[in-house]
């Protein structure tokens, strides 16, 4: 809550200060709902720093304590959150009310946890690599009493998450290692929303958006179990567990404009996003036995954006 405050704290001097060395008010947004597809084309980019947290399995690590492999051996070993940075590059082409975006995100993370266990001191180690390729196609409608708008799309989305789980005794007298790698692809629906409260000169908006997407998936899986020398004992793999995925996602923000003219502008945001990816396949710990996991990510969302 610190680092958000002074986050925002930050972001309000950066604009103040832009503005009032311009001496300019950029203009509101236009209320009008008229729309003409042959107006004039913008282009924009965008870059954003993410630092989210990685959440495989919700965070928690099923893991077999002992090589009986019974059930009620079982324990559930919980992963803390941890936050890594990332990064989301994009860009759009607009004409009229019609808006063609396209946005690359990855996120890599590492957790690491030591828990004890029937005498023993186990090190777990899980490893995550996020990355999301979206293409939406989309039609903003204004609010016209609001002064803002709602921007529907229909997209495409591509994702790929793989993630390594990995058990290792003292001194590395064994390690056990389950990795999987998750792609998907399929269709993805949702809105935009855009509404600027503030009307002075230093115009501040509230965006949010939402989307379900649904994808056909598939999981490769791997199993290793080593001594400390390096020889492998035991080795089983899965290869294209298919299942099908929903991924919904959230993004809030507030959004500054930063400077305008006629020819360029720039503005900033600065927001919270949550995805929640269903119907991943993964392996237990301590045996080859399969089983479905979420995938959640969640965090913070910088983003500078320059329009043409």
């Amino acid at each position: 809550m610190k680092l958000f405050k002074k986050l925002m704290s930050a972001a309000l001097l950066c604009v103040t200060a832009t503005l009032s060395a311009q001496n300019c008010c950029p203009q509101q947004i236009d209320c009008d709902s008229s729309c003409n597809w042959f107006d004039d084309c913008e282009f924009s980019v965008f870059g954003e720093y993410l630092y989210w947290d990685l959440c495989a399995q919700n965070g928690d690590l099923r893991s077999v304590i002992t090589n009986t492999d019974t059930p009620e051996l079982r324990e559930t070993v919980n992963f803390g959150a941890k936050y890594q940075s990332g990064y989301r590059v994009g860009g759009s082409l607009r004409s009229g009310c019609w808006e063609f975006i396209v946005k690359y995100a990855s996120v890599n993370g590492s957790k690491n946890l030591e828990v004890n266990a029937l005498d023993a001191n186990l090190v777990f180690t899980q490893t995550s690599d996020f990355a999301v390729l979206d293409l939406q196609f989309g039609k903003e409608i204004y609010l016209r009493r609001l002064c803002g708008s709602l921007t529907p799309f229909i997209g495409i989305k591509l994702g790929w998450i793989d993630v390594t789980q990995t058990r290792a005794a003292p001194s590395n007298a064994f390690i056990q290692t389950g990795k999987s790698e998750f792609a998907a692809y399929g269709v993805s629906v949702g809105s935009n929303f855009y509404w600027q409260f503030w009307t002075e000169c230093i115009p501040v908006a509230f965006v949010t958006r939402g989307s379900i997407a649904l994808l056909k998936g598939s999981s490769t899986l791997a199993y290793r179990n080593t001594f400390s020398n390096g020889v492998l004992i035991e080795a089983s793999a899965f290869s294209k567990v298919c299942a099908l995925s929903f991924v919904p996602e959230i993004y809030v923000g507030l959004d500054f404009d930063l400077f305008c003219c006629d020819c360029f502008t720039a503005n900033a945001q600065i927001g919270y996003e949550a995805q929640l990816w269903t119907s991943l396949t993964t392996l237990i710990m301590g045996g080859n036995q399969r089983e479905l996991s979420t995938f959640g990510v969640n965090g913070l969302v910088l983003r500078l954006e320059a329009g043409f």
